[in-house]
Protein backbone atom coordinates (compact mmCIF):
# COMPACT_ATOMS: atom_id res chain seq x y z
CA UNK A 1 0.00 0.00 0.00
CA UNK A 2 1.02 3.26 -0.84
CA UNK A 3 1.37 6.35 1.23
CA UNK A 4 -0.32 9.50 -0.53
CA UNK A 5 3.35 10.75 -1.29
CA UNK A 6 4.15 7.57 -2.98
CA UNK A 7 6.05 5.97 -0.44
CA UNK A 8 5.39 2.30 0.98
CA UNK A 9 3.17 2.73 3.98
CA UNK A 10 4.79 -0.19 5.70
CA UNK A 11 8.30 2.25 5.31
CA UNK A 12 5.80 5.00 7.02
CA UNK A 13 5.56 2.99 10.20
CA UNK A 14 8.73 1.62 9.99
CA UNK A 15 10.34 4.89 10.82
CA UNK A 16 7.24 5.64 13.64
CA UNK A 17 8.91 1.65 15.45
CA UNK A 18 10.38 4.02 18.08
CA UNK A 19 11.89 3.40 21.59
CA UNK A 20 11.44 5.85 24.48
CA UNK A 21 14.29 7.33 24.19
CA UNK A 22 13.75 8.40 20.58
CA UNK A 23 10.14 9.72 21.05
CA UNK A 24 11.11 11.59 24.19
CA UNK A 25 13.80 13.76 21.98
CA UNK A 26 10.91 13.63 18.51
CA UNK A 27 8.32 15.68 20.91
CA UNK A 28 10.32 17.18 23.17
CA UNK A 29 9.23 15.56 26.30
CA UNK A 30 11.35 13.42 29.03
CA UNK A 31 11.50 9.70 28.63
CA UNK A 32 10.45 9.76 32.76
CA UNK A 33 7.14 11.75 31.73
CA UNK A 34 6.81 9.22 29.35
CA UNK A 35 7.22 6.42 31.07
CA UNK A 36 4.38 8.32 33.44
CA UNK A 37 1.80 8.84 31.24
CA UNK A 38 1.94 4.86 29.95
CA UNK A 39 1.56 3.64 33.56
CA UNK A 40 -1.25 6.66 34.61
CA UNK A 41 -3.03 6.86 31.58
CA UNK A 42 -2.45 4.35 29.05
CA UNK A 43 -0.35 6.32 26.97
CA UNK A 44 1.95 4.00 26.16
CA UNK A 45 3.57 2.09 23.11
CA UNK A 46 1.37 -0.27 21.15
CA UNK A 47 4.07 -1.94 19.17
CA UNK A 48 6.06 -5.35 20.82
CA UNK A 49 7.89 -8.19 19.21
CA UNK A 50 8.74 -11.23 21.92
CA UNK A 51 11.65 -10.62 23.64
CA UNK A 52 12.41 -6.45 22.90
CA UNK A 53 10.76 -3.24 24.24
CA UNK A 54 8.12 -2.31 23.53
CA UNK A 55 7.88 0.18 20.34
CA UNK A 56 6.05 3.47 19.77
CA UNK A 57 3.79 3.32 16.32
CA UNK A 58 2.90 6.26 14.25
CA UNK A 59 -0.11 6.39 16.18
CA UNK A 60 1.22 6.41 19.81
CA UNK A 61 3.16 9.20 19.15
CA UNK A 62 0.72 11.49 17.52
CA UNK A 63 -1.56 10.75 20.47
CA UNK A 64 1.06 11.69 22.86
CA UNK A 65 2.00 15.10 20.76
CA UNK A 66 -1.71 15.37 21.31
CA UNK A 67 -1.43 15.22 24.61
CA UNK A 68 1.58 17.47 25.21
CA UNK A 69 0.11 20.48 23.21
CA UNK A 70 -3.03 20.19 25.14
CA UNK A 71 -1.01 20.44 28.34
CA UNK A 72 0.32 23.51 27.13
CA UNK A 73 -2.60 24.77 26.27
CA UNK A 74 -3.70 24.83 29.99
CA UNK A 75 -5.77 20.97 29.97
CA UNK A 76 -5.04 19.09 33.04
CA UNK A 77 -3.21 16.05 32.80
CA UNK A 78 -6.17 13.95 32.99
CA UNK A 79 -8.48 15.30 30.60
CA UNK A 80 -5.53 15.62 27.97
CA UNK A 81 -5.35 11.84 28.19
CA UNK A 82 -8.91 11.10 27.83
CA UNK A 83 -8.94 13.29 25.08
CA UNK A 84 -5.22 12.03 23.66
CA UNK A 85 -6.66 8.68 23.67
CA UNK A 86 -10.33 9.67 22.05
CA UNK A 87 -8.03 11.09 18.99
CA UNK A 88 -7.14 8.11 17.01
CA UNK A 89 -9.17 9.74 13.79
CA UNK A 90 -6.44 12.31 13.83
CA UNK A 91 -2.91 13.10 13.33
CA UNK A 92 -0.60 15.20 15.55
CA UNK A 93 1.61 18.15 14.25
CA UNK A 94 4.32 15.27 13.23
CA UNK A 95 2.45 14.07 10.75
CA UNK A 96 -0.19 15.28 7.96
CA UNK A 97 -2.63 17.76 9.31
CA UNK A 98 -2.91 19.70 12.61
CA UNK A 99 -5.16 18.04 15.41
CA UNK A 100 -8.77 18.68 15.38
CA UNK A 101 -8.79 17.87 19.11
CA UNK A 102 -7.03 20.85 19.85
CA UNK A 103 -8.91 23.51 17.74
CA UNK A 104 -11.84 22.43 19.78
CA UNK A 105 -9.70 23.34 23.09
CA UNK A 106 -8.18 26.67 21.35
CA UNK A 107 -11.45 28.05 18.77
CA UNK A 108 -9.61 30.78 18.28
CA UNK A 109 -6.34 29.50 17.64
CA UNK A 110 -5.24 31.48 14.53
CA UNK A 111 -5.42 34.51 17.15
CA UNK A 112 -2.47 32.98 18.73
CA UNK A 113 -0.12 32.52 15.41
CA UNK A 114 2.34 35.22 16.17
CA UNK A 115 4.25 36.08 12.94
CA UNK A 116 8.06 35.68 12.63
CA UNK A 117 8.00 39.65 11.80
CA UNK A 118 6.74 40.21 15.23
CA UNK A 119 8.47 38.50 17.23
CA UNK A 120 11.46 40.15 15.21
CA UNK A 121 9.87 43.57 16.15
CA UNK A 122 9.46 42.99 19.29
CA UNK A 123 13.43 42.15 19.84
CA UNK A 124 14.11 45.11 18.13
CA UNK A 125 12.14 46.87 20.89
CA UNK A 126 13.63 45.78 23.59
CA UNK A 127 16.79 45.96 22.37
CA UNK A 128 16.63 49.39 22.01
CA UNK A 129 15.07 49.91 25.84
CA UNK A 130 18.57 47.90 26.86
CA UNK A 131 20.77 50.21 25.20
CA UNK A 132 19.28 53.31 26.89
CA UNK A 133 19.45 51.38 30.18
CA UNK A 134 15.74 51.79 29.94
CA UNK A 135 14.41 49.11 32.35
CA UNK A 136 10.76 50.73 32.77
CA UNK A 137 10.17 50.26 29.09
CA UNK A 138 12.10 46.98 29.58
CA UNK A 139 9.01 46.00 31.86
CA UNK A 140 6.35 47.73 30.28
CA UNK A 141 7.22 45.90 26.61
CA UNK A 142 7.58 42.56 28.44
CA UNK A 143 4.08 42.62 30.39
CA UNK A 144 2.29 43.37 26.67
CA UNK A 145 4.23 40.24 25.30
CA UNK A 146 3.28 38.23 28.36
CA UNK A 147 -0.28 39.34 28.21
CA UNK A 148 -0.73 39.10 24.28
CA UNK A 149 1.10 35.96 23.36
CA UNK A 150 1.56 34.18 26.86
CA UNK A 151 4.92 33.00 28.87
CA UNK A 152 6.44 30.20 26.79
CA UNK A 153 5.54 31.99 23.25
CA UNK A 154 7.49 34.99 25.00
CA UNK A 155 10.53 33.12 26.67
CA UNK A 156 11.11 30.61 23.66
CA UNK A 157 10.40 33.13 20.67
CA UNK A 158 11.48 36.48 21.96
CA UNK A 159 13.49 36.54 25.24
CA UNK A 160 15.97 33.53 24.37
CA UNK A 161 16.60 35.54 21.06
CA UNK A 162 17.28 38.56 23.05
CA UNK A 163 19.33 37.34 25.30
CA UNK A 164 21.56 35.26 23.47
CA UNK A 165 22.05 38.81 21.74
CA UNK A 166 22.93 40.90 24.66
CA UNK A 167 25.42 37.75 25.19
CA UNK A 168 27.41 38.03 22.22
CA UNK A 169 27.07 41.95 22.36
CA UNK A 170 29.05 41.42 25.40
CA UNK A 171 31.50 38.62 24.67
CA UNK A 172 32.52 41.61 21.46
CA UNK A 173 32.48 44.28 23.98
CA UNK A 174 29.62 46.23 22.18
CA UNK A 175 28.29 46.85 25.50
CA UNK A 176 28.53 46.38 29.34
CA UNK A 177 27.14 43.89 32.13
CA UNK A 178 24.77 47.03 33.06
CA UNK A 179 22.87 46.12 30.06
CA UNK A 180 22.42 42.47 31.17
CA UNK A 181 21.64 43.42 34.39
CA UNK A 182 18.43 46.07 33.65
CA UNK A 183 17.40 43.10 31.38
CA UNK A 184 17.77 40.53 34.14
CA UNK A 185 15.82 42.84 36.45
CA UNK A 186 13.08 43.33 34.48
CA UNK A 187 12.31 40.08 33.28
CA UNK A 188 12.26 38.87 36.83
CA UNK A 189 10.11 41.60 37.90
CA UNK A 190 7.16 40.87 35.16
CA UNK A 191 7.78 37.59 36.07
CA UNK A 192 6.96 37.89 39.93
CA UNK A 193 4.40 40.26 39.29
CA UNK A 194 2.32 37.57 36.48
CA UNK A 195 2.88 34.64 38.40
CA UNK A 196 1.72 36.91 42.14
CA UNK A 197 -1.28 37.98 40.02
CA UNK A 198 -2.49 34.14 39.19
CA UNK A 199 -4.67 33.46 42.16
CA UNK A 200 -6.13 29.98 41.26
CA UNK A 201 -4.40 26.62 41.40
CA UNK A 202 -5.04 23.14 40.97
CA UNK A 203 -2.10 21.32 43.09
CA UNK A 204 -1.81 21.37 46.68
CA UNK A 205 1.63 19.76 46.40
CA UNK A 206 3.94 22.90 45.00
CA UNK A 207 6.40 22.76 42.70
CA UNK A 208 9.69 23.47 44.37
CA UNK A 209 12.21 25.87 42.28
CA UNK A 210 15.86 26.08 43.25
CA UNK A 211 19.37 26.93 41.82
CA UNK A 212 21.97 24.34 42.60
CA UNK A 213 24.13 25.12 45.70
CA UNK A 214 26.63 27.17 44.19
CA UNK A 215 24.39 28.65 41.30
CA UNK A 216 23.66 32.37 40.96
CA UNK A 217 21.58 32.35 38.01
CA UNK A 218 18.13 32.17 38.61
CA UNK A 219 16.42 34.33 36.17
CA UNK A 220 15.27 31.14 34.28
CA UNK A 221 13.71 30.19 37.57
CA UNK A 222 11.24 33.45 37.63
CA UNK A 223 10.06 32.20 34.03
CA UNK A 224 9.32 27.99 34.53
CA UNK A 225 7.49 29.65 38.02
CA UNK A 226 5.36 31.86 35.61
CA UNK A 227 4.98 29.97 32.76
CA UNK A 228 2.95 26.99 35.50
CA UNK A 229 0.93 29.74 37.36
CA UNK A 230 -0.67 30.49 33.75
CA UNK A 231 -1.63 26.81 34.09
CA UNK A 232 -2.65 27.30 37.06
CA UNK A 233 0.27 25.52 38.96
CA UNK A 234 1.84 26.55 42.29
CA UNK A 235 5.00 26.82 43.20
CA UNK A 236 7.71 28.25 45.46
CA UNK A 237 10.71 29.48 44.31
CA UNK A 238 13.77 29.35 46.49
CA UNK A 239 16.31 31.42 44.21
CA UNK A 240 19.87 31.02 44.62
CA UNK A 241 22.41 28.88 46.25
CA UNK A 242 20.38 26.69 47.71
CA UNK A 243 22.01 24.24 50.25
CA UNK A 244 21.72 20.71 50.01
CA UNK A 245 20.32 21.08 53.61
CA UNK A 246 17.98 23.75 53.51
CA UNK A 247 16.63 21.79 49.98
CA UNK A 248 15.56 18.55 52.87
CA UNK A 249 14.11 20.98 55.43
CA UNK A 250 11.68 22.56 52.76
CA UNK A 251 10.49 19.05 51.23
CA UNK A 252 9.78 17.68 54.58
CA UNK A 253 7.96 21.05 55.52
CA UNK A 254 6.27 21.63 51.84
CA UNK A 255 5.99 18.02 50.30
CA UNK A 256 5.94 18.95 47.26
CA UNK A 257 4.76 17.10 43.93
CA UNK A 258 8.29 18.04 42.29
CA UNK A 259 12.09 19.89 42.71
CA UNK A 260 13.31 21.51 40.15
CA UNK A 261 17.44 22.24 40.30
CA UNK A 262 18.78 24.72 38.30
CA UNK A 263 22.66 24.60 36.98
CA UNK A 264 23.53 26.99 34.45
CA UNK A 265 27.57 25.82 34.52
CA UNK A 266 28.72 22.49 34.54
CA UNK A 267 30.51 24.31 37.93
CA UNK A 268 27.45 24.18 39.67
CA UNK A 269 25.73 21.09 38.75
CA UNK A 270 26.69 18.93 42.23
CA UNK A 271 24.63 15.46 41.91
CA UNK A 272 24.91 14.92 45.84
CA UNK A 273 22.24 17.81 46.37
CA UNK A 274 19.71 14.87 45.63
CA UNK A 275 20.96 12.92 48.52
CA UNK A 276 19.39 15.26 50.39
CA UNK A 277 15.89 14.17 49.40
CA UNK A 278 16.35 10.51 48.08
CA UNK A 279 14.81 9.63 51.51
CA UNK A 280 11.69 11.89 51.34
CA UNK A 281 8.30 10.47 51.26
CA UNK A 282 5.88 11.01 49.52
CA UNK A 283 8.73 11.30 47.32
CA UNK A 284 8.52 14.33 45.03
CA UNK A 285 9.50 13.94 41.43
CA UNK A 286 12.95 15.48 40.84
CA UNK A 287 14.27 17.09 37.46
CA UNK A 288 17.38 18.80 37.02
CA UNK A 289 17.32 21.72 34.58
CA UNK A 290 20.09 24.16 32.77
CA UNK A 291 22.93 23.57 31.03
CA UNK A 292 25.43 22.90 33.46
CA UNK A 293 24.24 19.28 34.01
CA UNK A 294 25.06 18.09 30.41
CA UNK A 295 25.19 14.43 30.20
CA UNK A 296 26.08 13.25 33.51
CA UNK A 297 22.78 13.38 35.15
CA UNK A 298 21.21 9.84 35.82
CA UNK A 299 17.44 9.73 33.70
CA UNK A 300 15.38 9.72 36.21
CA UNK A 301 16.34 13.37 37.29
CA UNK A 302 15.95 14.51 33.50
CA UNK A 303 14.10 17.57 32.07
CA UNK A 304 13.23 19.02 29.01
CA UNK A 305 15.43 21.41 27.01
CA UNK A 306 13.09 24.02 26.66
CA UNK A 307 10.86 26.06 28.33
CA UNK A 308 7.44 23.78 26.80
CA UNK A 309 9.09 20.70 27.56
CA UNK A 310 9.84 21.41 31.28
CA UNK A 311 5.99 22.59 31.73
CA UNK A 312 4.91 19.61 30.54
CA UNK A 313 6.77 17.65 32.79
CA UNK A 314 6.15 19.68 35.93
CA UNK A 315 2.71 19.53 34.79
CA UNK A 316 2.06 15.75 34.90
CA UNK A 317 3.75 16.19 38.58
CA UNK A 318 1.80 18.26 39.77
CA UNK A 319 -1.10 15.88 38.53
CA UNK A 320 -0.27 13.38 41.02
CA UNK A 321 -2.89 15.09 43.90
Amino acid sequence: MLHHRGVPESHIEADYDLSVAAVAQRIGVAPATLRTWDRRYGLGPSSHTQGSHRRYSRQDVARLDVMKQLVLNGVNTAEAARLALLSDAVTSTLIPSAPSVIRAVEPDIDSNVISMTSDKVSIKALTRAVDMLDGPSCEHIIGQLIAQHGVVHTWEKILIPLLHEIGMRWELNQIGVEEEHVISESLMSQFRIFAANRHTTINNRPVVLAAAPHELHILPLYAIAAALAEHGIATRVLGARLPAEALANVVRRLRPSAVLIWSQTKGTADLSIWEAIETQRPAPATLAAGPGWGQQIPEQYACGTTLSSTLVTLATAAGRI
